[in-house]
Order: C-alpha cells, then sequence, then structure tokens
C-alpha cells in the first residue's frame, strides 16, 4: 500500500473517532454535530482528494472501464438493485431490531441540514477510502469474491450501529460490485449518492408525518 493510502486511512479513520469520542463527551449536542458535518467533512474530503490525485486518474482492475452510456446504465441497474435489498433487509430487520434507529436516521430527522454532507460529500469520501484503497488492497492479495466480502465487512463495522450492520453491508456489496464492473470510480459515488438521498428522503418523510 503505498504511503498517502495509509496517510489517507490513518487521516480518515482518526478523524471519526476523534469525532466520536469528542461527540460522545458533551453528549452529542445538536451544534457540535453540525460543525463536524459542515466543517470537517469538506476538509477531510479536500485533504483525501489532494493525496489521492494522482490514484484517480488511473483505473483499479485489470479490465477496460465502461462507457459513459454503460456507466449510466450501471448506475440505475445497481441502484435498483440495492433498493430491492434495502427493502427485503428493511422488513425481516425489525424481527430482530424493533426499536432501533440509526445514527444518521436520528440525526437527518433532528437536524435536516446535516442531508447535506450526508448526501453528497459523505459518498464520495467514503468510496474513495473504501473502493479506491481498501478494495484493491485486498484485491492484490485475495479473491475479487472474498476482497468485496472483507470490505463491506470493515465498511459495515466502522459505521459502529449493529442493528444497521445488515443494510450497511449490503450497500457496500453493491456499491463495490458496481466499481468492479465498470472500473470507474464515479458509479459507486453515484449509487452511494442515490442510497443516501433515499435513506435521507424515508427519514425526513417519516419524522415528518409519523411523528
Amino acid at each position: 500500500m503505498k504511503k498517502k493510502h495509509v496517510y489517507a486511512l490513518i487521516i480518515y479513520f482518526g478523524v471519526g473517532v476523534l469525532g466520536d469520542v469528542i461527540t460522545f463527551i458533551f453528549n452529542n449536542p445538536r451544534t457540535l454535530v453540525i460543525i463536524f458535518n459542515f466543517a470537517l467533512s469538506p476538509l477531510l474530503l479536500l485533504v483525501t482528494l489532494y493525496l489521492l490525485k494522482d490514484d484517480v486518474k488511473h483505473t483499479v482492475f485489470e479490465k477496460r472501464k465502461s462507457t459513459v452510456k454503460q456507466s449510466i446504465l450501471a448506475i440505475i441497474k445497481w441502484f435498483f438493485i440495492s433498493i430491492v435489498g434495502f427493502i427485503v433487509i428493511a422488513t425481516i430487520k425489525p424481527l430482530f431490531y424493533p426499536s432501533e434507529v440509526s445514527n444518521s436516521t436520528r440525526m437527518t430527522q433532528a437536524i435536516p441540514l446535516i442531508v447535506i454532507p450526508f448526501v453528497f460529500i459523505g459518498p464520495i469520501l467514503e468510496e474513495l477510502i473504501f473502493r479506491r484503497i481498501i478494495l484493491p488492497s485486498f484485491s492484490k492479495k485475495f479473491p475479487i469474491l472474498l476482497s468485496i466480502l472483507f470490505t463491506s465487512v470493515i465498511f459495515a463495522a466502522w459505521h459502529m450501529n449493529l442493528p444497521s450492520f445488515p443494510i450497511l453491508f449490503w450497500g457496500s456489496i453493491v456499491f463495490s460490485c458496481s466499481y468492479y464492473q465498470t472500473n470507474r470510480l464515479s458509479v459507486p459515488i453515484a449509487v452511494h449518492i442515490l442510497w443516501n438521498l433515499l435513506s435521507s428522503a424515508i427519514a425526513l418523510i417519516g419524522a415528518y408525518f409519523f411523528e
């Protein structure tokens, strides 16, 4: 793994842990959540883009990049697949976690402005970290299927919300497969943005009509 990749991982996970510690100490106040999402998220994205500025120009997998048309079709296909999985998991999950609400959903309901970094900045940053750095690192040592599974476990576990683990794991599977199919990082980013947009819309609609 390149040094710049290591630096990007240390900064990303380090800032995440620091944010969790600070919000825990101050009992997760609304103002602090806004500051972290509006100040640190864009800054973290800029730092990560700077560290990976040379890498994003090159493909990862030894296959041709999909065309623009193929990429658009792939985005539609994988987003549809993600919705199917989302519905299945959302139907089954209440049997095991009937009253749990994810942290991101709770934040979105409480602070609608969180939608901006959650929907647009988060997906770009997470795809750079998990799909551009972590997935290729695994794929150099393991078959792609195992690499996708390992990456997805890390992705879901990093969000530190057990009830949301299945949906996050499924989402990561979809993002990783779309990336491997097209060899274009823009595809999982687009699917991820649509995924988060759907999640935010459901959270906001639920908060408006049912609370």
